[in-house]
């Protein structure tokens, strides 16, 4: 195995220790126990539980992100841009929805990690960014109304995914996901377009 292999065997025995005990009971013997590999061998990869949960994030991030086609077209209705980013992602969403409760602890537990925590928030601001550019150019065309805050229908729209992911986790025979949040989604997206 080479120095890569072995990095994501490591990760990958992350996820499923973080899965089983959740990240604040996780400890670094855990992730040395299940991946099998010598102590030494971890902490040449990750010098810290930190650092192994950025590796982890840095990993679903890069796995997935050339899945999420975020561009702005200037040409196109910002609308059907937003509807798009919306459905074209219910595969990647159900995909990862499996992992519903690992983000939910990555949050959770981001508070007490700074490094981990201005990772998130990195990523968070490119999504909140994207979102509040197509509202903003929506807004600039006419579709939307005109006395919208972008920033807010970002933040609603970021925040009806996160509040269906716990909802998910406490009731999860009441929540259709990801149909739920994208019908929501597009709720809120519509109830600022101009008729």
């Amino acid at each position: 195995m080479n120095s890569d292999e072995r990095r994501q065997k490591i990760i990958d025995a992350a996820i499923t220790v973080l899965l089983d005990k959740g990240v604040a009971a996780s400890r670094m013997n855990d992730f040395v126990e299940a991946s099998g590999l010598s102590k030494g061998g971890v902490y040449h990869h990750f010098d810290s539980k930190e650092d192994l949960l950025i590796g982890v994030l840095n990993s679903f991030l890069e796995n997935n992100l050339d899945r999420l086609h975020l561009s702005i077209n200037p040409r196109e209705s910002a609308y059907t841009q937003l509807k798009d980013i919306l459905h074209n992602h219910e595969e990647l969403m159900l995909e990862l929805g499996k992992y519903n409760q690992l983000f939910l602890d990555f949050f959770s537990q981001a508070a007490y990690l700074p490094r981990f925590r201005e990772l998130m928030r990195q990523h968070y601001q490119l999504f909140h960014g994207t979102l509040t550019e197509l509202v903003s150019m929506g807004i600039a065309s006419g579709e939307f109304e005109k006395d919208t805050d972008p920033d807010a229908i970002a933040s609603g729209l970021m925040g009806i995914f996160d509040g269906i992911g716990i909802a998910l986790l406490i009731v999860p025979e009441k929540i259709a996901f990801p149909r739920y949040a994208i019908d929501s989604a597009l709720a809120l997206v519509r109830g600022i377009r101009k008729i």
